[in-house]
């Protein structure tokens, strides 16, 4: 019976699982602007990444789960990220999740979401559904970094 090249003893669970809940737990309550803001990315790294597995024809499947997450983490970042605006509002300000630029935010958020669908559905063909994806990634961008009120 050959001995595994990595094994851990009884002793080291406790301290992994210790590391990981402190990680998910823990940070809760100190994860300011800049950490959600790098998670945001990282999400929408993954929906490019998944977009980008549209145009290779054996591993588009697995590249939807890399653009499902992605969306899930970018969803959930960014309304962290203005969990965390809000509260650094002075009182009486209007709330940020009914300014426009979070509405239409929103809206392309669900646009990138079914853009995939086009594809497979073969309704639009792939490259132009990740040109699509670009710009509106590249108006998504703009949106979140200059917050225009109209």
């Amino acid at each position: 019976m050959m001995k595994p090249a990595f094994s851990m003893s009884a002793k080291t669970w406790p301290i992994i699982l210790a590391l990981v809940r402190s990680l998910i737990l823990g940070l809760g309550n100190h994860m300011g602007i800049p950490t959600y803001h790098i998670l945001h990315l990282l999400g929408l790294i993954f929906v490019f990444i998944g977009f980008g597995g549209l145009l290779s024809s054996e591993g588009a499947k697995k590249a939807m789960k890399w653009h499902g997450i992605g969306l899930v983490i970018s969803l959930v970042s960014g309304f962290g990220m203005l969990a965390k605006m809000s509260k650094a509002l002075p009182a009486g300000s209007p709330s940020l999740y009914t300014q426009h630029w979070v509405i239409v935010k929103i809206a392309l958020w669900l646009v990138l979401g079914f853009l995939p669908v086009l594809a497979k559905r073969r309704v639009i063909a792939a490259p132009v559904v990740v040109l699509i994806a670009a710009l509106i990634g590249v108006g998504l961008a703009c949106l979140g970094y200059l917050k225009p009120a109209f």
